[in-house]
């Protein structure tokens, strides 16, 4: 048989019946059988413990990832413990805020204080935080809105730094007035975080209460510990009970769609006399209906304007905006994260622009249907009594609008178009506003070759 020409190796005679269980009782007998043998039992004994020891004993367990995507990015080690310390979290607030806000200058930058005050309630994750902006001579205003909502607020406070009219002593007196209003309110202290920013307003507008801006609506947005965001514009007041309303539009907010609020004012309005808000839908009725009360829309005549007075009126479910204007800048509710877009900082204080943004990623607009504010200015020396911007910047201001309508048109179909989404519903608002915006670049949309 074969196995004769090796037997040999084994150290013992060969099998005298080549016969299967012969040659299995002569392999057993062999020396380098019986070797091999005593070599495995001799490992196992060494082996095992060891094992054993390791699986009792060991404090993380890795278990062998599934082969997915996940698998394939995690590939890469880290250099560092990412439960811990990471290069992220040892970055100063400077160079955060100078990448997050790369339209501002440094001197703005390297001066925001996150939670300079802070409320001592912790929010529930689901609340609605107000976007808030104070200055010095406002605080009553800020007591009055945290009273009203009784509920999370996210505040900028934006203080001169090194002015030719106000020392750092101003801006010492002003803190302790605030420290003051924390200790002495409740409201104050249970519901509003202030965030700090120290620095020059803006190069055209020094005055000591500027008007807010989109980076302090960014910032308030930023820092609000809810994941939904109220933009309130000032001197507008909530209805009572306008917080748990506003809840029970959740599932639209979490489809990345923007809830509208009518804001509606006295037609004689004077900040020397204390109306008594309506408080339902109809006491607002009776009112616009007597012509002392109006729908406000910036920039249309009172009753005019995208949010559409007569549907508001009729209706008792909520309605889609269908007359949006690029200019429209209405009080809204949206969710912090989602595909929401910020507001682009390159202007100083265009709320339109950063409604313009949301509208073109997809988002609806709807406009509620019982929930309304009033607007009202309680404070009779408040600078937007007596703030105009001059011819000269309201021209740039036009035309720098101008320009960002036709950039985001063009960034917002490109990037549709990229992701394969441009014949999908997300982008009908861009093909809906922006075909006539870019025909005066000559360029036409068209479904073949985007």
């Amino acid at each position: 048989m074969w196995f004769n020409k090796y037997s040999y190796l084994s150290g013992a005679s060969s099998p005298s019946r080549s016969t299967p269980k012969a040659y299995v009782t002569w392999l057993l007998k062999s020396k380098l059988v019986k070797t091999l043998m005593i070599l495995y039992i001799i490992f196992s004994m060494f082996f095992t413990p060891i094992r054993l020891v390791a699986y009792l004993f060991a404090t993380e367990v890795l278990e062998p990832p599934e082969p997915s995507v996940n698998f394939i990015l995690n590939a890469i080690p880290r250099t560092y413990e990412t439960n811990s310390i990471s290069p992220l979290s040892e970055m100063k607030h400077a160079i955060r805020f100078s990448k997050m806000h790369s339209y501002l200058p440094h001197s703005l930058t390297d001066n925001i204080h996150p939670y300079y005050f802070r409320a001592n309630l912790e929010p529930d994750n689901n609340d609605v935080t107000v976007a808030a902006y104070i200055t010095p001579n406002r605080l009553d205003d800020l007591v009055r809105l945290a009273d009203i909502w009784q509920g999370p607020i996210s505040a900028t406070l934006h203080l001169p730094l090194k002015s030719k009219k106000h020392d750092d002593e101003f801006i010492k007196d002003t803190l302790d007035i605030i420290k003051n209003l924390y200790e002495k309110n409740q409201n104050i202290s249970m519901y509003v975080d202030i965030h700090l920013i120290m620095g020059p307003y803006s190069t055209t507008n020094t005055t000591l209460h500027p008007v807010q801006t989109n980076i302090h609506m960014n910032t308030a947005r930023f820092f609000a510990r809810t994941e939904f965001i109220f933009f309130l514009d000032l001197d507008t007041w909530p209805m009572p009970g306008l917080r748990s309303r506003i809840l029970k539009h959740t599932d639209l907010l979490l489809n990345n769609d923007v809830l509208i609020l009518p804001a509606f004012i006295f037609a004689n309005n004077d900040a020397k006399n204390n109306y008594e808000f309506p408080k339902r839908k109809n006491d607002v009725k009776k009112l616009v209906q007597s012509r002392l009360l109006g729908l406000k829309n910036k920039g249309w005549e009172l009753n005019n304007g995208p949010t559409c007075l007569k549907k508001w009126i009729k209706s008792n479910e909520l309605y889609k905006v269908e007359n949006y204007e690029l200019h429209y800048t209405p009080n809204f509710v949206i969710r912090k994260n989602g595909r929401i877009p910020w507001c682009s900082e390159r202007f100083e204080n265009n709320k339109a622009a950063c409604l313009f943004q949301i509208y073109l990623s997809g988002s609806e607009l709807w406009v509620a249907p019982k929930e309304f504010l009033m607007i009202h200015q309680y404070n009779p020396d408040s600078h937007l009594s007596r703030y105009e911007e001059s011819k000269w910047q309201r021209a740039i201001n036009s035309r720098m609008y101008s320009t960002f309508v036709r950039e985001t048109c063009l960034q917002y179909a490109r990037r549709f178009a990229a992701m394969g989404k441009w014949k999908s519903p997300i982008a009908n608002h861009v093909k809906q506003e922006c075909e006539r915006i870019l025909a005066s670049w000559g360029v036409a949309f068209n479904d073949d070759y985007i």
